[in-house]
């Protein structure tokens, strides 16, 4: 057995251009689905996969993150810590920054609000069988492939799909599958040592995904399909149909007068 991954790392440090005008008032990662932050879904995932500490990257302005759990109580013995990344680099900047070294961690990034089964619990329960690096994948359009990191994979092993090479946001044509990382990550330590030392690449950013990509074929990478459902809280339509799913959810009977309604509006629509 692997020793047992204790940190988790939240990059949460981003303008929220997508959601912009909105998130000139209100950072993105408090923005509610339901009646809590979208944050917060992350840091409980974490939380209920047994990560001990979790370290929340922030940028300069944004300290109302650190307001919002300043008397949170979460369960067991987990505690926050806060970081400022002074200057928007990427990911992989925003990740370097807050990781300890000579240890292997999880990364969330909690615009993917995640429904259906513990994904980072899955990740950690594999990392512990097999080591290295383990990431969660879905299969996206091949139109959207541009917008994530995209994973070329061998062949199923038992635990998952062994990763021979990856790509930061490739061309369709280019795209070796289509299987994105959404957002959930076990890193080995090694991904962190060649962090860094990494030099900005795409759209001028360190990417994660080129020092991971560094560490194929000398240390597992592992890649665990998702079947729950995603959904992408950094854009209004995300944001939206997360808040009806939790509703569903969480208070069906509330939901149900609208759901009914819509569907009333389309079948007159079809008369």
């Amino acid at each position: 057995m692997r020793a047992t991954i204790r940190t988790a790392v939240i990059p949460a440090g981003g303008l929220g251009s997508r959601l912009m005008p909105l998130t000139r008032a209100v950072p993105k990662e408090l923005l509610p689905v339901w009646n809590k932050p979208v944050l917060q879904y992350a840091v409980e995932e974490a939380v209920a996969a047994g990560i001990e500490r979790i370290v929340i990257v922030t940028a300069p302005g944004k300290d109302s993150l650190q307001r919002h759990f300043a008397n949170d109580k979460l369960d067991g013995a987990c505690r926050i810590d806060f970081v400022i990344q002074e200057t928007a680099r990427g990911l992989g900047d925003a990740i370097r920054v807050a990781a300890p070294r000579n240890e292997d961690i999880a990364v969330l990034l909690p615009d993917e609000l995640l429904m259906g089964g513990n994904c980072l619990k899955g990740l950690v329960d594999c990392h512990a069988q097999r080591g290295g690096s383990v990431l969660a994948v879905q299969k996206v359009p091949l139109a959207d492939v541009r917008r994530y990191g995209i994973v070329d994979v061998v062949t199923t092993d038992g635990y998952g799909l062994e990763v021979k090479a990856m790509v930061e946001k490739p061309l369709p044509e280019k795209a070796p599958s289509q299987l994105a990382i959404i957002g959930r990550y076990v890193l080995d330590a090694t991904v962190i040592d060649r962090l860094q030392d990494a030099r900005p690449t795409v759209n001028n950013e360190i990417q994660l995904t080129d020092s991971i990509a560094a560490t194929c074929g000398l240390e597992p990478v592992t890649a665990i399909h998702y079947d729950g459902e995603r959904y992408d809280c950094g854009s209004f339509s995300g944001l939206l149909q997360a808040n009806m799913a939790v509703a569903q959810l969480e208070e069906p009977a509330v939901v149900a007068p609208f759901l009914h309604a819509q569907r009333s509006d389309i079948h007159v629509d079809a008369a």
